[in-house]
């Protein structure tokens, strides 16, 4: 996916997937003039992203961070899904693992916080 954005005046390219496009655009756009000067994207990419802008009335700000939280969201059930199997299991090795996911779920609370 590629975007280009213009920033209080200044333009900027966005080039990634989907989800760290609309991630950087949430971040750097806060309490900033954006408008939206051209998109490039899969055609499903593209669909979701301009039903989303019509249905935040063409703010591109609200877009990009309503899209973002919402790939926040579904990580953490993901993860939540995953730590409550492994919560059960006492082998060393589902331990490990669920350590792990315990810190990648803090992460992705920290994430969602400031997006809100």
């Amino acid at each position: 996916m590629e975007v280009w954005v213009s920033i209080s005046g200044e333009k900027k390219k966005y080039q990634g997937s989907f989800r760290s496009v609309m991630e950087n655009i949430a971040l750097e756009g806060k309490d900033k003039d954006l408008k939206l000067l051209s998109i490039h994207a899969p055609k499903k990419e593209l669909r979701r992203f301009k039903r989303d802008l019509r249905a935040y009335s063409k703010d591109l700000f609200k877009t990009a961070n309503e899209i973002a939280k919402w790939f926040y969201q579904k990580e953490y059930r993901k993860l939540s899904r995953l730590s409550k199997e492994l919560r059960k299991k006492t082998d060393p090795q589902s331990a490990e693992r669920y350590s792990k996911i315990q810190q990648q779920l803090s992460q992705v609370k920290e994430k969602l916080s400031a997006l809100s």
